[in-house]
């Protein structure tokens, strides 16, 4: 039986040099939506995992275009190229601050493919970064967002290990990792300038934990959602946080997958589902 989708391997190259690959799966032998969608992995993801190669097929197969793209922070760790230099990065070293040129530069790239406007897909740390990266640059391009179970302990940091990290910097010791276990996501830890990096910029990007956030600068319309078996990143109750700071969207739609963990583990299809018909209907 033919596929319903075409699968491409593709590179792009951020403003401050950094090369990233990515995918582009490509609905076949059907029209395409008017929007394109692009998925920000989280934390020591990786722009082919199953369940965004899964849920991107799944778009595809209902005419939409999706783009998948590594972000600095893939892996634990990993060396990237910037400029031609090797860059320690990954989601042990990233800093967070420098996340818009990664979503900038895939958000060019799928505008770039038949001129479209898109909608950002964030999952988890994803979710903070193409918020961030929203209220910063007002990207007329961004006709939607969505934060797919953006964690709600990520902006809680504590004082000491910041205080820590801030010694470690110091000292010329920021690419040392704090301890292990600090942590219930990734691998458990980060380095001190990652630390560091997150206190700096607040990435309590929903305002889960302080007042105005970056979310109420958003104005383009808001999906948020989370599965009932994620407790430790977030909660169904956490939504209304999301809708009530989020004073500035068009709109912001809500929604929970009852079962569902935090990769969506046989709930692809639903969640792909979710996704389109909400993507279809900003058009």
């Amino acid at each position: 039986m033919a596929r319903s989708y075409t699968e491409e391997l593709v590179y792009v190259e951020t403003e401050d040099g950094v090369l990233l690959e990515g995918a582009v799966i490509r609905p076949a032998g059907r029209e395409l939506q008017p929007l394109a969608i692009v998925w920000v992995h989280g934390l020591t993801g990786r722009f082919y995992s199953p369940m965004i190669v899964t849920i991107g097929r799944e778009l595809a197969g209902r005419g939409f275009l999706f783009v998948t793209g590594n972000n600095r922070g893939h892996d634990f760790g990993t060396l990237v190229r910037r400029r031609g230099q090797p860059v320690l990065a990954g989601g042990g070293w990233e800093l967070f601050e420098e996340s818009p040129y990664d979503v900038a530069a895939w958000t060019g790239y799928a505008a770039g493919l038949g001129g479209r406007s898109v909608v950002l897909l964030g999952h988890s740390l994803g979710a903070l970064k193409v918020a961030y990266y929203q209220a910063q640059c007002q990207d007329p391009r961004v006709a939607g967002l969505i934060a797919a179970s953006p964690p709600t302990r990520a902006g809680r940091l504590e004082p000491e290990l910041v205080a820590q990290a801030e010694r470690m910097v110091a000292e010329g010791r920021g690419r040392d990792l704090l301890p292990w276990g600090i942590s219930p996501a990734g691998a458990g830890t980060v380095s001190a300038q990652t630390y560091l990096s997150r206190a700096r910029v607040n990435i309590d990007v929903y305002g889960f934990h302080t007042p105005d956030p970056a979310v109420a600068r958003i104005q383009c319309p808001i999906l948020a959602f989370y599965g009932t078996n994620e407790e430790w990143v977030g909660t169904p109750a956490d939504l209304e946080t999301i809708r009530r700071n989020a004073r500035a969207a068009a709109r912001v739609d809500t929604l929970v997958f009852e079962g569902a963990d935090h990769s969506y583990t046989g709930h692809e299809a639903e969640v792909a589902v979710a996704i389109a018909e909400w993507v279809a209907s900003l058009v």
